[in-house]
């Protein structure tokens, strides 16, 4: 196909970049997802053994590789200890900027008080819990949640963590 000088001028103004995407874009991206996620797991795998966790009734390996799911992990207190890096494509929030923060940091007016009750019912009958909520951005839009929620006990069965596991609906 020859484009004339006009239309490749035109096609120049609309696309910066003179050459489509290239194949180190995509593999670039790539390696840094890999570099994130194993910095995750690592993460989450030292909470996991620094707290003795028993079990982990959700594979958070497999949430956060396969299905892309933000993995918050609070103290007993739910002050919150960790989150995955892509806690910022979830809601703007980078991990730093939410630890020592409650979960209830990305909740606001139109956060239904029910379902909140039933999260909170949940968790101080160290129960599992599975609810959409709504949540705020940093930047104050709002979004749905899905949140799977478990406390965390140790070897001896003594509550040591809470774990969210969470996306974007």
């Amino acid at each position: 196909m020859n484009f004339t000088k006009h239309q490749k001028n035109k096609f120049m103004e609309n696309n910066p970049t003179p050459h489509p995407l290239l194949c180190w874009d995509i593999v670039l991206e790539g390696i840094e997802r890999r570099k994130q996620l194993k910095k995750d797991l690592e993460a989450l795998q030292n909470i996991m053994y620094r707290n003795e966790w028993k079990e982990v009734r959700a594979a958070f390996q497999e949430a956060l590789i396969w299905e892309d799911k933000t993995i918050i992990v609070t103290d007993t207190q739910l002050n919150i200890i960790h989150a995955t890096e892509n806690l910022h494509t979830m809601n703007g929030y980078w991990p730093h900027e939410v630890i020592g923060q409650r979960p209830t940091l990305f909740q606001g007016p139109a956060t239904s008080l029910d379902t909140r009750k039933a999260i909170k019912m949940a968790i101080d009958a160290l129960q599992p819990f599975q609810t959409s909520l709504v949540n705020y951005r940093k930047n104050g839009s709002i979004y749905t949640c899905h949140i799977e929620g478990f406390p965390i006990f140790n070897q001896s069965g003594r509550l040591v963590n809470f774990m969210a596991i969470e996306k974007a609906a």
